[in-house]
């Protein structure tokens, strides 16, 4: 039963505004109503972790292959270099160390070199022999045979690797001194390697016979030119030079000497006669 605030008499079950018997006012005296507070918002949930071979941001897989796993981060890190590379140089560490780079390139290149080597002594034990007695210089046929055969096979198969390191090393040095001509250097002898260690994923594809080692050869110079201009932040008109002015000169020098040889040899046999 409800009591008067005023008097402290009974109410009557009947709403009023005042009270019957003191005639008190009870509607300020009505306390106001009680919001309900609004429930919790429902717990939140980070989204589950991304599995699989991708690699940290700002690097790539086969730097992250302590986590990835070793053949999983040479798996991935070649996917992404032939299928995606803007987006790979581009995301590509310049600093960090030639160690895991340099790994890389000289195990994929390796792979392709020896099997290249395999390929060729296969066509040599198959039609070495017809070829062999092919020209006038036939005591030359052994040495080739020999060189192109499976005692080639080996000697690349053992050696091979320092052979590719020596390689990069080289072009890498040549790149960066012209980057460095050209204005294009944004970054260190670092940077230039790492990139061109990166482009020996095309060496994969000298695993097809006869057709391989052309596209290879393609693929690895327009990677070349991706990753260099990507990793110094340059243009690639200046990484194209950098890729293509030692081919230019190169091709420049052997004409000469082609020349001179051929000059030398038409002289010698106008003596003779």
């Amino acid at each position: 039963m409800a009591l008067c605030p005023h008097c402290q008499h009974a109410l009557p079950e009947t709403p009023s505004d005042h009270c019957p018997n003191c005639g008190g006012d009870l509607r300020a005296t009505i306390p106001p109503p009680v919001s309900t507070p609004a429930p919790p918002p429902p717990p939140h949930f980070p989204p589950p972790a991304r599995t699989g071979p991708a690699p940290a941001p700002g690097g790539t897989p086969w730097e992250s292959r302590d986590r990835l796993g070793f053949l999983a981060a040479l798996v991935e890190t070649t996917r992404q270099v032939l299928t995606g590379p803007v987006a790979f140089f581009r995301s590509m560490p310049t600093s960090g160390g030639i160690g895991g780079p340099l790994l890389y390139a000289v195990l994929i290149g390796w792979i392709g070199l020896s099997v290249s080597a395999f390929y060729g002594a296969v066509f040599q034990s198959i039609v070495g022999s017809s070829l062999a007695t092919l020209g006038e210089r036939r005591e030359l046929g052994p040495l080739l045979a020999l060189v192109q055969g499976w005692a080639g096979f080996a000697f690349q198969v053992i050696f091979g690797a320092v052979f590719v390191a020596i390689g990069l090393f080289v072009a890498a040095g040549i790149f960066h001194l012209v980057l460095l001509l050209v204005g294009g250097a944004r970054g260190d002898f670092e940077t230039s390697l790492r990139a061109v260690c990166y482009a020996q994923a095309p060496s994969v594809l000298l695993l097809v016979p006869f057709c391989g080692q052309l596209v290879a050869s393609i693929w690895t110079l327009v990677l070349y030119v991706i990753g260099l201009g990507e990793a110094h932040r340059t243009g690639y008109g200046k990484s194209a030079a950098a890729v293509l002015l030692p081919i230019l000169l190169c091709c420049c020098c052997a004409a000469i000497g082609l020349f001179f040889f051929a000059s030398a040899l038409a002289g010698l046999v106008s003596q003779i006669q």
